[in-house]
């Protein structure tokens, strides 16, 4: 039955989707596997014609960006620098007046309606076009295609946002997700060390190719079989993390867990899938549908490689509501080395979560969130924490016990306090600590803007 479905949409449903609604998913994947491998100088002409392209449709059609007066001739001089010049789009910036950056040529009828889910405040509202759906869904079927993965593959999403919708919703929902698109959803709400055997058993049961899944849902469920001793009797091709900072301690877990490739999925639901790691561990931009700069924190000025900054995203495909040099809220570096894979797309130095997630250290100095993580991750008896900088001397550090204890709180804050020496830290002891609205787990949290420091 397995076989029989992968093939049914592979050779079925893909092909009647392209025959009959124009659907190109499959045409932009393989397009972009054949340029994974170009020549690098190649792939960057070909990035930089398409800015010059965007940059021209938004000087021409884009209200935001045409009362700014730009000449085309000297955005085709030279694209990467005229766009340089661009300033940068925050994401409260282009919240407050979207219709602003609406293309005067977009069909209205045909925009979609989408919006991000949330986990930092109010959701962003925005279009898309189902050119730039498609080349999102190829960009992640190209990563996904380095284990072995097909359109049709067997998958198990293991998911932290519960879907909100009746009973009968759900169950039409999951009927939809299993036949056209070959998966299932175990909500990672639903996970405890009573029902950890059974999710495995159900997982075994359905037989997947690879499981999916947010990093902090996937890496709960490991650890609980690892707990339990319970291990899957079946060979996955890989466990895909997504839609937060996978960290080299979950990738441990996750590798001894299920006992195979981790790959790495990064992306946005308003920038599409911006990175897929390859199987030799590096993070690969999907350079012909985006262009990443990376500037400092505070003054945006841009970074040389392998300095870490905000991530500032420009899509290519984005047509409809261009969003140039936006920033995402991601921390990162890029890499000028090549990967021994032999893809010569660029790579992603680091990739180290939220721009909110660093915080502001002795003197001013600046100190990603991620330092708090490694040092917390030491302590067994810490099952969940979270960091809250409310200002340069104020902050909360919520703390979860595994099992009631005394002196471990005291151990703790002493060594986070170390590391913010300027800092009244309040500590408080919870029973748990919830995700975002969006399903995400957030460790660390600073509530103050950085030019305020």
């Amino acid at each position: 039955m397995r076989t029989i479905q992968k093939r049914m949409i592979e050779h079925v449903l893909y092909p009647a989707m392209e025959r009959f609604r124009g659907n190109r998913i499959r045409t932009k994947t393989m397009q972009l596997q054949a340029s994974e491998r170009l020549p690098a100088g190649q792939l960057a002409r070909m990035q930089e014609q398409k800015l010059a392209a965007l940059l021209e449709h938004c000087a021409k059609h884009v209200p935001a960006y045409r009362v700014l007066g730009w000449e085309i001739e000297e955005i085709h001089k030279a694209p990467l620098a005229f766009l340089a010049q661009v300033p940068v789009l925050p994401k409260a910036a282009f919240q407050s007046a979207p219709d602003r950056y609406l293309s005067d040529t977009a069909e209205r009828s045909a925009l979609i309606a989408n919006r991000t889910g949330g986990s930092t405040g109010e959701p962003v509202h925005f279009y898309m076009t189902r050119e730039q759906v498609e080349a999102y869904e190829a960009a992640r079927w190209r990563g996904l295609s380095w284990y072995g993965i097909t359109h049709g593959s067997r998958s198990v999403m293991i998911w932290g946002n519960p879907i909100e919708l009746t009973q009968n919703a759900q169950r039409k929902y999951q009927l939809r997700e299993r036949l056209l698109k070959n998966r299932i959803i175990l909500s990672a709400y639903q996970l405890s060390s009573d029902t950890v055997r059974e999710k495995a058993a159900a997982i075994e049961h359905y037989r997947p190719e690879y499981l999916y899944g947010y990093s902090s849902a996937l890496t709960l469920f490991a650890e609980m079989m690892l707990k339990a001793g319970v291990s899957l009797k079946l060979q996955l091709k890989a466990v895909v993390s997504t839609a937060e900072t996978l960290t080299a301690a979950q990738k441990q877990v996750l590798e001894k867990a299920f006992r195979c490739p981790v790959a790495n999925e990064y992306g946005a639901r308003d920038a599409g899938i911006l990175a897929y790691s390859c199987p030799e561990g590096h993070l690969h931009l999907s350079a012909e549908n985006a262009l990443i700069e990376v500037l400092d924190p505070v003054t945006h000025a841009p970074l040389p490689d392998g300095c870490t900054g905000v991530l500032a995203v420009t899509d290519l495909n984005n047509f409809a509501q261009p969003r140039l040099r936006y920033l995402l809220g991601d921390v990162g570096s890029l890499a000028a080395a090549r990967c021994k894979c032999g893809r010569t797309l660029p790579l992603l130095g680091a990739l180290e979560g939220r721009e909110d997630a660093m915080l502001v250290g002795a003197g001013g100095q600046l100190v990603h969130g991620n330092a708090i993580g490694q040092l917390i991750r030491r302590y067994d008896g810490v099952r969940q924490f979270r960091f809250i900088q409310h200002s340069p001397t104020s902050a909360t550090l919520l703390l979860a016990l595994m099992v009631p204890d005394d002196a471990l709180p005291t151990q703790v804050t002493s060594e986070v306090q170390a590391l913010f020496p300027d800092t009244a830290i309040r500590l408080e002891i919870v029973e748990h600590i919830p995700p975002a609205a969006s399903g995400k787990m957030r460790y660390t949290i600073r509530e103050f803007p950085l030019h305020d420091r």
